[in-house]
C-alpha cells in the first residue's frame, strides 16, 4: 500500500524531469538549424572589420579565412611579425577583395602601453574606411599542459593567466568602445570544454571558467547599458591543430577553420554561450547530466592519455 502511494507522485517527477531534459535537448539542437546574423547585422554597409586575437595559427587563423569569407576585413593580432605578415599575404591570395592588417602584441606581460591598440585600430579605420565591429577574443593556451599545479614555476602559472585572462579582458576593455561606435557590435569570445574543471591542466581549466563568467557579466552589462554590443561565448572542444600531430581530425575533432566556421553560423543563435561544433555538442552534453565522479573518470583517462602522446611526440 505505501508504494502504491508513491507510483503516482515518482511517475510526475519522471515525466517532469523527462519533458526537462527534452525542451532542453531540443532549445539546444535548434542553434545549429538557425541562420547566422554575422553579416547581415555587424557587416551591412560591406566594409566592416573584425579583429581576431591569436590568428597566426589554429582557430584564430581559421577565424580569419572564415571572417575574409564572410565579407569583413580583418586586422590579424599576434606577438610575431613574421609570422603575422605571412598570414596576411596568404589571405591576400586567397580573399584579394579584403583588406587585412596587423597588431603585434604580446599577451603575456602586459602594461598599460596596450590602451595604444585602440589608436593603431582607429588609424587602420581613418585610412582604410569602415568600422570595428566584431572582435574575436581567441588568443589563448596553456604553458605547460598535462602537468599537475605543483609542477608549474610561477613564470608558467602567470603566462597562462596572463594569456587566457589578462589580455582578453584589457583588449576589450580598450577596443569597447570602437564596438559601440559601429551601428552594432559584436564580442566572441572562445571558451573551452575545459571550463568544467579538469585534471592536470588546472590553470588552463580555471582560465576558462573565467571566460564563461566573464562572457555572462559583459554581456548583462552590455545589454543594461544600452551599448549596441553583443556579447557570445563559442565552447570547444579538440581541434586538430598544427604542432599536434597526434591529434586526428575527424567527425568529434574539426579543423581550426571548421571550428571557427561553425562558431560563426551561431551568430545569432539567442543564447550566451554555446557549443560553437555540433559534434562538440554532442560530446558536451554528457557533462551536463552524467555524475562527477564518472565525468572525471572518464576525463582522467583522457588526460593521461594525450600526456602520453605528447611525451611521445616529443621525444621522436
Amino acid at each position: 500500500m505505501f508504494l502504491n502511494d508513491w507510483k503516482t507522485p515518482l511517475a510526475y517527477v519522471g515525466l517532469t524531469s523527462l519533458a526537462y531534459i527534452s525542451l532542453q535537448f531540443i532549445r539546444q539542437a535548434k542553434t545549429y538549424l538557425l541562420p547566422s546574423t554575422l553579416t547581415k547585422r555587424y557587416n551591412r554597409p560591406g566594409n566592416n572589420w573584425a579583429l581576431v586575437t591569436g590568428a597566426t595559427d589554429g582557430i584564430g587563423f581559421g577565424f580569419c579565412q572564415e571572417l575574409c569569407a564572410r565579407g569583413f576585413n580583418v586586422i590579424l593580432h599576434g606577438r610575431n611579425r613574421a609570422k603575422l605578415e605571412r598570414r596576411v599575404r596568404e589571405l591576400a591570395a586567397e580573399f584579394p577583395a579584403r583588406k587585412t592588417r596587423i597588431v603585434v602584441l604580446d599577451a603575456v606581460g602586459l602594461t598599460a602601453a596596450m590602451d595604444g591598440v585602440a589608436d593603431e585600430v582607429q588609424s587602420i579605420l581613418r585610412v582604410h574606411g569602415g568600422q570595428l565591429s566584431v572582435l574575436v577574443n581567441n588568443v589563448g593556451g596553456d604553458t605547460r599542459p598535462y602537468t599537475t599545479l605543483a609542477e608549474n614555476r610561477f613564470e608558467e602559472v602567470q603566462a597562462t593567466i596572463d594569456t587566457n585572462v589578462v589580455f582578453m579582458m584589457q583588449i576589450t576593455r580598450v577596443l569597447l568602445p570602437l564596438l559601440m561606435q559601429a551601428a552594432s557590435g559584436l564580442v566572441l569570445n572562445v571558451s573551452s570544454i575545459a571550463a568544467y574543471g579538469m585534471p592536470y591542466i588546472s590553470v588552463y581549466s580555471s582560465s576558462k571558467g573565467f571566460t564563461d563568467t566573464f562572457t555572462r557579466a559583459l554581456e548583462a552589462e552590455c545589454a543594461v547599458e544600452g551599448r549596441g554590443v553583443n556579447v557570445m561565448g563559442l565552447r570547444v572542444g579538440q581541434v586538430k591543430t598544427a604542432g599536434f600531430d597526434y591529434v586526428k581530425e575527424n567527425l568529434f575533432v574539426p579543423t581550426g577553420r571548421g571550428l571557427a566556421s561553425a562558431g560563426l553560423n551561431r551568430v545569432g543563435c539567442g543564447q550566451v554561450i554555446v557549443w560553437a561544433y555540433f559534434w562538440h555538442w554532442v560530446q558536451g552534453v554528457s557533462f551536463d547530466f552524467l555524475p562527477r565522479w564518472m565525468l572525471m573518470k572518464i576525463t582522467v583517462q583522457a588526460m593521461r592519455s594525450l600526456k602520453k602522446a605528447e611525451e611521445k611526440a616529443k621525444k621522436s
